[in-house]
């Protein structure tokens, strides 16, 4: 199988939909544009950051080959913020080291954020774009490596 044929998961937290799908847009917009089959790349959306790595654990012990999580944690004045953000990393990378297979995170806290401005979450959808770009020509790269490994 060459490794454009692979399948590939994008878990995609519901919170701050506008935001996270740009990054899942423009990753499987980059990856069909080097050659991936947009018929092998699956999303699934996940209620929010802390059930990526429980659902890409099992998307990567099953068929998949590469799997992508894509959310944005924000500072909501319950929870801190940057505890999420860590917990879903460190689950992300435990995950890839479990199963052997690539795990990439779109998982970005940011340190300000405010939803009621619009230029704010403006700048956000434009740099999740650039991120599952940068997220898709990881992925890419992974793929080789682990074909060539």
């Amino acid at each position: 199988m060459s490794n454009k044929d692979q399948k590939i998961a994008v878990f995609s937290a519901k919170w701050h939909a506008p935001i996270v799908s740009s990054a899942e847009k423009s990753f499987i917009e980059e990856m069909v544009r080097r050659g991936y089959k947009k018929e092998n790349i699956t999303v699934m959306k996940v209620p929010g950051a802390l059930e990526i790595p429980l659902m890409g654990q099992k998307a990567l012990e099953g068929d998949y080959d590469l799997a992508v999580g894509i959310s944005f944690i924000v500072n909501g004045l319950i929870y801190r913020h940057d505890f999420v953000a860590q917990t879903v990393v460190d689950g992300i990378v435990n995950v890839g080291l479990k199963t052997g297979k690539p795990f990439l995170s779109v998982c970005l806290a940011p340190q300000a954020y405010s939803e009621v401005s619009k230029e704010n979450e403006d700048f956000f959808v434009n740099h999740f774009v650039l991120k599952g770009q940068e997220a898709a020509e990881g992925a890419d790269e992974m793929l080789e490596l682990m074909a060539a490994a």
